[in-house]
Formats: C-alpha cells, sequence, structure tokens
C-alpha cells in the first residue's frame, strides 16, 4: 500500500516538473543579440583581414544559455560586397571582417555595407534564432606601392640661345597609378646623365647651370628619372634633347660681296640666295641698297693702254651704274667686270 502511494507522488512531482520544464521552454531566446551601431575598418591591399574600430564582439542577455545565449553568426548586406564576417567564438561572440579576394585600391577606395548578428536560437537546429539591428560598415582600402612613375612624352627637346642663363628651359612631368597620395605623388626628378651643365628641380623644370656655348656643344642629350614618394624609379627613364642655337645678328646673308662677270655671256642673277635674319623680331620696314663699284676696272692687263672713259665706252656701261633698288638684281650684258659693295 505505501509502495502505490510513491508511485503516486512520484508521478505528480514528474508532472509538475514536465510542466515547469515546458514554462522554461518558453522563456527561452528571450533577448536578441546586441552589436555597435557603427564601425570603421582599415585593410591593405595585399591583406585580407581588417582591422576594425570597435572591435567585432555581438552579445547576448541570454547569455550563458547554451544556443540561445551564443553568437552563430554575421551576415553582411549589400550588392556585390567583398568582404565576410566570420564569428572566432559562440560563446564570447567575438568575430572579424575579411576580405574574399584581393581587393584594388585603384579601382575602390572605400566599401560602406550593413552588418547583421544571429544567435544559435533554441536548439541545434537553429529554430526561433533572432537577430541583431543592422550596423554600417565603413572600411577604407590602404595602397600599396605597386606602381612606377610613367612619363607623360615619349621624349622632349628643345632650343635655346648660346650665352643666355635660363630659369626655365622645358618641364619633364611624369605620373604614378598609384591610388594614394604618398604613392601616387611624384617627389624628385633626377638628371641621370653625368657632368652636364643642366639641372631639374623637384617639379621638373630644367634650367642651364651656366651660360651654353654654341662652339663648345650644339646639342645635348640628357637622361631624366622620376621617383615617387615612396621612393620607387620611373619604370623607364625620359631623353630629353636641348639644342643651341648661336647668338642671332639681324641682316642679311647668303651673298657674296664680290661677283666676277665677264661681259658677253648674259645676265647674271646677282642674290639668288640672300636671305634677311629677323631674330624673330618685328619688322616694320626694310630698306637695301645696292651699289656697283666700277672704279677699278681700268686697272690690270691690257686695259692700263685705255682711260677709264674709253673702258667704259668699249665695255658698254651705262650711263646710271647705280641702281637704288632690290629689283636691280642682276647684271646686265653691257655691265662691265665690278665688285659689288651691298649696304642693309
Amino acid at each position: 500500500m505505501q509502495f502505490r502511494r510513491n508511485t503516486r507522488l512520484a508521478s505528480a512531482v514528474g508532472l509538475v516538473l514536465g510542466l515547469l520544464c515546458a514554462v522554461e521552454a518558453a522563456k527561452v531566446n528571450k533577448h536578441k543579440p546586441w552589436i555597435e551601431t557603427t564601425y570603421h575598418g582599415i585593410v591593405t591591399e595585399n591583406d585580407d583581414r581588417v582591422l576594425l574600430d570597435p572591435p567585432l564582439i555581438a552579445l547576448d542577455k541570454d547569455a550563458p544559455l547554451r544556443y540561445a545565449g551564443e553568437i552563430c553568426g554575421f551576415r553582411i548586406h549589400g550588392q556585390n560586397v567583398p568582404f565576410e564576417a566570420v564569428v572566432l567564438d559562440k560563446s564570447t561572440g567575438e568575430g572579424v571582417i575579411r576580405a574574399k579576394g584581393p581587393l584594388d585600391c585603384e579601382l575602390q577606395k572605400e566599401h560602406t555595407f550593413t552588418l547583421q548578428a544571429y544567435d544559435c536560437g533554441e536548439g541545434p537546429d537553429g529554430a526561433n534564432m533572432k537577430k541583431s539591428h543592422k550596423a554600417t560598415v565603413h572600411i577604407q582600402v590602404n595602397d600599396i606601392n605597386e606602381y612606377a612613375p610613367v612619363f607623360k612624352e615619349k621624349s622632349y627637346k628643345a632650343t635655346v640661345m648660346e650665352g643666355k642663363q635660363y630659369d626655365s628651359i622645358l618641364r619633364v612631368e611624369a605620373v604614378d597609378a598609384d591610388c594614394s597620395f604618398q604613392f601616387s605623388q611624384i617627389c624628385s626628378y633626377d638628371i641621370v646623365t653625368p657632368e652636364v651643365p643642366f639641372t631639374v628641380d623637384k617639379d621638373g623644370y630644367i634650367k642651364n647651370t651656366e651660360k651654353l656655348n654654341y662652339g663648345k656643344e650644339r646639342m645635348y642629350k640628357l637622361t631624366v628619372t622620376a621617383y615617387d614618394c615612396g621612393k620607387t624609379r620611373a619604370s623607364e627613364d625620359v631623353v630629353v634633347k636641348i639644342n643651341v642655337k648661336p647668338t642671332c645678328k639681324p641682316g642679311w646673308t647668303g651673298f657674296n660681296k664680290r661677283i666676277e662677270y665677264e661681259p658677253g655671256t648674259g645676265s647674271l642673277p646677282l642674290f639668288p640666295s640672300v636671305h634677311l635674319e629677323t631674330c624673330d623680331e618685328p619688322i616694320t620696314s626694310i630698306q637695301a641698297n645696292i651699289e656697283l663699284e666700277t672704279n677699278h676696272i681700268g686697272k690690270g692687263c691690257d686695259r692700263d693702254t685705255y682711260s677709264e672713259k674709253a673702258l667704259h665706252k668699249l665695255c658698254g656701261k651705262r650711263p646710271a651704274s647705280r641702281p637704288h633698288s632690290p629689283a636691280a638684281n642682276t647684271l646686265l650684258d653691257n655691265t662691265p667686270p665690278a665688285s659689288i659693295h651691298y649696304r642693309a
């Protein structure tokens, strides 16, 4: 009889405990996980792990209950986000964000997306899991110095006047494809060719360090290189050619002061290659005088027996022997041998 009473009592206790467990099960996983609202991260192009501030940790007030108080994962929201979030410790909620593959700062310097944490639910099947609010994540991609400077032109050339000191003759310019300010900036240029009278500054302007002499050197060939602020040298140096021009003197060139002419041989051009050098100065007017000197034609050879007047008559010299126009640029058949003096 006593045994039956104990059996009934045990059944009643078991029923009460079952009901209590059912009530407790209904109270499991009452809270959502909690994370910060904003995260800022930095990742380098050649690395995949993101350094976050603050660190990625999800908290859950259901802890230390199994499953309900544990963090099972993080979920990233956004299109084509090249990152993933991974749980390192379920009980502490610690996690990391890392890149799925290589990042390219030159294509995209910054990435922004949202992130949620979710717990493990009420059991191993993840039933009734809860999610945190969405946090905003900003990640900056740090640059590495992967590109070298490249000159804009394949070569450069300039012309200078001898005897002149220049503040700037020409400018060479290089660019760099890196995305950061440090590695994309050109910090210095250098003339590689030794012992030349030129120098280049940090902005690429080349000038001479002494007055140049056309008789000493007519053309200088320099090799110039560039360095970015990460001290990477240009992929290819550039050639700079500087021609030295002799000092310019305005006046007529391309004519002889003395011309030999044999009577009876026809017309003879006086100045077929004459050229007026203006030294690139503006011209307002041009005046030229041509004078034929024939006073000496009675000297020498068999003409010594003739007077000057007789020689002039013999040779057919015209009375108007001094044309004052550039149009008189031809000796006629009846003009005697003469020296021509030209004034400009």
